[in-house]
């Protein structure tokens, strides 16, 4: 048997892992792709039932961050703007610049199982490997934001990474970057043990 690890440093992972809105500039502070293989290799080893392994991962390089940065940034400004054109223009360049701005993206998908059962699962299994992801990045200095914003419901985005929809679903996008201080706060608090616990005979 192996040593285990001590359970205080595990412990203080989870408790101080958060979400990142802002990272760190990646002129000053580049992600190695060591790391994201780092997190990778953590997110492949989810529990995942009857080994259905259903995760899949697209890595977004230059050409293809500039098509869903466009992507990304129509779709946040019909949100916002009300049909105006000046309006569109200015929330389109701001999302752009905040997009464009991501030292890092992954793209999260699950494969779609014809099962209700094992869709609900395979679900479950993808949210565990995104989990591991996400400690992983954190304990390399890395911010993550697990994002389900529009672009991955945009039939662009599925003809970007030329995928089916009705085969693969995706579920997330993570942007990754260094840290910046503003994500070192403390997490927010949460509930006792006391009041999420029922303890039966």
């Amino acid at each position: 048997m192996h040593d285990p690890l001590p359970q205080i440093d595990l412990l203080e992972l989870f408790q101080s892992r958060r979400t990142c809105y802002r990272f760190a500039s990646s002129k000053d502070f580049p992600v190695a792709f060591h790391t994201l293989e780092n997190c990778l290799e953590a997110a492949r080893w989810a529990p995942n039932h009857k080994l259905t392994q259903p995760w899949r991962f697209w890595h977004l390089g230059t050409k293809s961050r500039t098509v869903l940065a466009d992507i990304y940034a129509e779709n946040r400004a019909s949100k916002k703007s009300l049909d105006d054109s000046e309006s569109y223009d200015c929330f389109y360049q701001k999302a752009l610049e905040k997009f464009s701005a991501i030292p890092e993206i992954i793209l999260v998908g699950q494969v779609l199982s014809e099962n209700p059962v094992v869709q609900k699962e395979d679900y479950a299994a993808c949210a565990c490997a995104i989990q591991n992801f996400q400690l992983m990045a954190w304990n390399q200095s890395l911010g993550v934001q697990w994002s389900t914003g529009p672009i991955l419901k945009d039939p662009r985005t599925y003809r970007l990474l030329g995928i089916d929809s009705d085969r693969i679903e995706l579920i997330g996008a993570l942007y990754i970057g260094h840290r910046d201080p503003d994500c070192s706060q403390p997490n927010a608090k949460r509930k006792p043990i006391e009041e999420i616990l029922t303890r039966l005979d």
